[in-house]
């Protein structure tokens, strides 16, 4: 709490002066010869307020997340969100700027090998990678966002849905080496690597939109507790060892912590151990299409699925009207869920597949 001292300057008439000193004295005199004191206010802080002040003053430059629900700065609403594919093959790992993105798919690609579509929208990761091929499924679940679409090459579907549905497209094959490079540390093709301020850079080149539009899940004011069934780790065993994603909780954080084949899933280029406030498993209808083991995966339509969060979860369905509409999740009585604020996981599974869930 902030104290106010005042204090009180009185000037008094020395007895005595001559009429030219009292002529020449500074204080103002009232029309009743009474002599008006002047006063001076003092602000002396006890510190205790001082962080909340300025976390005040920092709240007027500041608002809510669309992807997140957590406070930005207003001046990130202005940026198009980045939708980056990412490589999950084990000779890839570990995976820069996962740490920096605000959402996260998991999704199988040919071979039950998984892959990663990150959302990147509050921060400006300055290694993003490694970065792989466009797949029309991951298409689905980019074109919610409106967002810049990097990627590596893609399958020929791939390729010409992004062409027909006139994406903001940012691809590895045909954009020069200040966009994208290859580190030597890793083997071909699993070491493209870019960063944000190259791929805006190149956006802006082609002359794309600097701003996305699109529509938001709705989040809790704060953090809220569901009704469900506890769950303190999951396991979500893809294919084999190498692919098993899983996540533990942390009570005192509130927060999943991700592992890969029971390893702490950690950023390449932060370090950080990955986490997440939202996880969300889909469950869709799957199939192979060609020789190569490409595969379709339904994500349009409806279907089931979970929430996990804060130690619980529950039972959801999942809407997606068309391809360029957002996936909305519903409760069993067909009431729109609320996410939780932070970042969210979302975990797309065979629908046959079984999870292990403790």
């Amino acid at each position: 709490m902030k104290k106010v001292l005042v204090v009180v300057l009185t000037l008094s008439l020395l007895i005595g002066c001559s009429n030219k000193e009292a002529s020449n004295n500074k204080e103002e005199v009232s029309t009743d010869g009474v002599i008006q004191e002047e006063t001076e206010e003092i602000v002396i802080s006890d510190g205790t307020n001082d962080e909340k002040a300025e976390e005040e003053i920092d709240m007027e430059n500041k608002i809510k997340s669309p992807l997140t629900g957590e406070y930005i700065d207003k001046e990130r609403l202005n940026d198009r969100p980045i939708a980056v594919m990412l490589d999950n093959l084990y000779k890839a790992r570990p995976q820069a700027g996962l740490s920096e993105a605000d959402v996260v798919y998991e999704i199988l690609a040919e071979g039950n090998i998984t892959r990663y579509l990150a959302i990147i929208y509050t921060n400006k990761p300055e290694t993003i990678g490694p970065i792989r091929s466009a797949r029309p499924y991951f298409v689905d679940k980019a074109l919610e966002y409106d967002p810049l679409y990097v990627h590596v090459g893609g399958s020929e579907q791939a390729k010409k849905d992004i062409k027909n549905l006139k994406m903001a497209d940012v691809d590895g094959l045909s954009s020069g080496g200040d966009v994208f490079w290859r580190k030597s540390h890793k083997p071909k093709p699993n070491n493209m690597y870019s960063s944000y301020e190259a791929i805006t850079k190149e956006a802006k080149r082609r002359k794309y939109n600097k701003t996305g539009s699109f529509e938001t899940l709705k989040f809790n004011e704060k953090d809220t507790e569901i009704e469900g069934e506890s769950l303190i780790e999951i396991k979500i065993p893809y294919r084999d060892e190498k692919y098993t994603s899983g996540f533990k909780y942390n009570k005192e954080e509130g927060l999943y912590y991700r592992y890969v084949n029971n390893k702490a899933h950690l950023d390449e280029a932060s370090k950080i151990h990955l986490s997440a406030k939202n996880i969300l498993v889909q469950y869709a209808d799957q199939k192979v299409i060609d020789s190569v083991g490409r595969l379709d995966v339904e994500l349009i339509g409806e279907g089931k699925g979970l929430y996990i969060t804060n130690g619980k979860y529950m039972e959801v369905k999942w809407k997606k009207p068309s391809r360029r509409d957002i996936t909305r999740y519903y409760d069993l009585n067909d009431k729109e869920i609320k996410l939780n604020p932070g970042i969210t996981w979302y975990q797309v599974v065979p629908s046959n597949l079984k999870l292990i869930m403790k």
